[in-house]
């Protein structure tokens, strides 16, 4: 396999919670604000929906002025973000640390203040690679077996889910491979994309250690599970 070296385009923590009712998303906006030292110095954004207005649509939307970080608030889930526009050129260790200690602010502030019960949880993280021999013919050769129905492919995609345990926590681990193309057409770019998740059908009501020992734990299997299936870490 050709040596590879993935680069970070995102890192998605997703907390999981029951119906939260915003009566003042201002308040709300400025005390999460307050807690990670007022990282979020962008326009934040409002909405006021109807009560039948679907689950999913955030109330509430932060971001800084880069925007980098940004975090979605909906009545069912809160989704925190970190995003590198452009050609990214970070990895994983060099964000991990401050990613975390925000996250981990914002997850005290949901679990000591506004007491909310947090059934499930996920950490994802998309990457992306630039491969010189063909980022087609690589995914052709390493998992396909060399069908020759696949062969001279413009585009492919390889989506695995396996359901195992991950130290202790009953997890989804999904891998979603894609192929892509520079802006100039190049068959170059790979992007891989892990989604560790806490099982639906298994919730629970996660506290302050257990969701903080989770993320830990899930970015240094991310890191293992990308060298057990490439060969080399994130």
């Amino acid at each position: 396999m050709e040596k590879l070296g993935f680069f970070i385009q995102n890192i998605q923590g997703v907390l999981f919670i029951e119906n939260f009712a915003f009566r003042n998303k201002l308040r709300i906006a400025s005390r999460i604000n307050d807690v990670v030292n007022n990282l979020f110095d962008g326009d934040p954004t409002m909405l006021d929906l109807p009560p039948d207005a679907p689950a999913e649509i955030p109330r509430i939307q932060l971001k800084d002025s880069k925007p980098i970080y940004s975090l979605n608030f909906s009545p069912t889930r809160i989704d925190f973000f970190y995003n590198e526009p452009g050609k990214p050129d970070k990895v994983l260790d060099s964000l991990k640390d401050d990613y975390l200690k925000y996250f981990f602010s914002i997850i005290n502030l949901v679990k000591d203040e506004y007491r909310l019960s947090i059934p499930r949880i996920a950490t994802i993280i998309k990457t992306v690679s630039e491969i010189e021999g063909g980022s087609n013919l690589l995914i052709y050769r390493s998992f396909l077996g060399e069908k020759p129905f696949f062969n001279n492919t413009y585009g492919l995609e390889v989506h695995a889910l396996e359901k195992t345990a991950m130290n202790g926590y009953d997890v989804n681990r999904w891998f979603r491979i894609r192929t892509g193309r520079t802006p100039a057409g190049e068959d170059k770019i790979l992007s891989v994309e892990i989604d560790i998740n806490t099982l639906p059908e298994k919730p629970r009501d996660f506290n302050i250690e257990e969701i903080r020992d989770f993320y830990k734990k899930s970015i240094t299997y991310a890191r293992s599970s990308f060298s057990n299936c490439f060969g080399v870490s994130l």
